[in-house]
């Protein structure tokens, strides 16, 4: 079973779908959780997909999730971080914490948490009992404080994903995908907007790519993690957006 917290348009979702896994798919935005129950019909109906109209919360009360006009995907409940993406209006959505979720449906095999600014909700409230065996959450300025958290609770191998790529911190400037944008771009393409990776293409900007565990690059410790994520920042290569993919020891 897997935890998609942050469904959007459901790429991620369909993906895991199609991998053969149960889904819970958490999504405070109705009208997102409107056009799942219409493209996931069947997996509803079987039984493989829940759909759970809900914002996570620290204490599971109704949120006001501010919609962004540019990207439905960046809508937030914290106000500031939707200010310059032309907000189109608030709406109300039930509230859930991370551990009534764990309580109604169990440990998933994989957590992943893509719910602009409130992955701290999910990734603090984590135990060893309720560690899922991997998990993902977006590398923001808590990053550092999550990762204390998650290694003290059992996980000990760590990636740091370039999202727009779907490339480990280490290989995102690698010389085969300069080659292959650079004839894209002679051949007058924009950056492409499907990535081929671990088999699958992806949409970038759209999808949370691979599986952690089929997911570009090697693992590093949590110390190597907190190392690099400085030199990066000290260095200007945090350029895009990048999620931490950790597997428990």
């Amino acid at each position: 079973m897997i935890f998609d917290i942050g469904m959007y348009d459901g790429a991620d979702t369909e993906y895991y779908l199609q991998s053969g896994f149960r889904v819970v798919a958490v999504e405070a935005n109705s009208g997102l959780i409107d056009h799942a129950k219409q493209k996931f019909c069947a997996e509803l109906r079987s039984g493989q997909l829940i759909l759970c109209h809900a914002a996570i919360s620290e204490n599971g009360e109704p949120v006001e999730l501010l919609l962004a006009g540019t990207d439905l995907g960046s809508s937030s409940v914290f106000h500031q971080l939707v200010e310059q993406k032309r907000p189109i209006g608030p709406i109300k959505a039930p509230g859930v914490t991370f551990p009534d979720l764990f309580e109604r449906y169990g440990v998933p095999y994989y957590v992943k948490i893509d719910i602009e600014g409130s992955d701290r909700f999910c990734v603090l409230s984590l135990t060893p009992e309720t560690a899922p065996r991997f998990l993902s959450f977006e590398v923001n300025d808590d990053a550092d404080e999550l990762l204390d958290h998650v290694e003290a609770v059992g996980f000990k191998h760590f990636k740091v994903i370039n999202q727009v790529r779907f490339r480990e911190l280490a290989n995102q400037d690698c010389l085969y995908d300069k080659l292959t944008r650079r004839a894209a771009r002679y051949l007058g393409y924009s950056d492409a907007g499907l990535i081929r990776r671990a088999g699958r293409f992806f949409k970038a900007g759209h999808s949370s790519g691979p599986l952690p565990w089929v997911s570009d690059g090697r693992w590093y410790s949590a110390q190597e993690t907190r190392s690099r994520l400085q030199a990066a920042r000290a260095s200007n290569h945090l350029r895009d957006w990048y999620d931490i993919h950790a597997a428990l020891g």
